[in-house]
């Protein structure tokens, strides 16, 4: 690794909503498959964006937002992980103002992630 390598991946990886790079590693060079894989995240992201401004049940909001972390963090999305993380625990500690706050930048993540997707159209909408 060159001088200064690492902090050029890390800007890198943090202008993309998610690093597509991981996305290769985990499951091969097949544009279909990752055009799948992609468009399955993006449905999943959009759909927790729905149900956690649908409800104010802050249960079904921790568990919506758990499973986005995770599947965030699969893919290296780690502005949209951070910001479900930080959804989950709103969440957990009965803080519904604070999820309802976070809303903008957790649609802001999922409009980045779609857009470097290419599955630009959310059909729920």
């Amino acid at each position: 690794m060159r001088p200064g390598e690492s902090g050029r991946n890390e800007q890198h990886a943090m202008s993309q909503a998610y690093d597509r790079d991981k996305l290769v590693e985990l499951f091969g060079n097949d544009p279909h498959t990752l055009a799948e894989v992609e468009r399955e995240f993006i449905d999943t992201a959009r759909g927790a964006e729905r149900e956690i401004i649908a409800t104010d049940d802050l249960a079904t909001i921790a568990r919506v937002a758990h499973r986005l972390k995770g599947a965030s963090g699969m893919i290296g999305a780690v502005a949209l992980r951070q910001i479900a993380e930080a959804v989950e625990r709103a969440a957990k500690a009965e803080d519904l103002p604070s999820v309802r706050r976070l809303h903008g930048m957790f649609s802001q993540e999922v409009r980045r992630a779609a857009e470097q997707a290419g599955v630009v159209e959310d059909p729920q909408a």
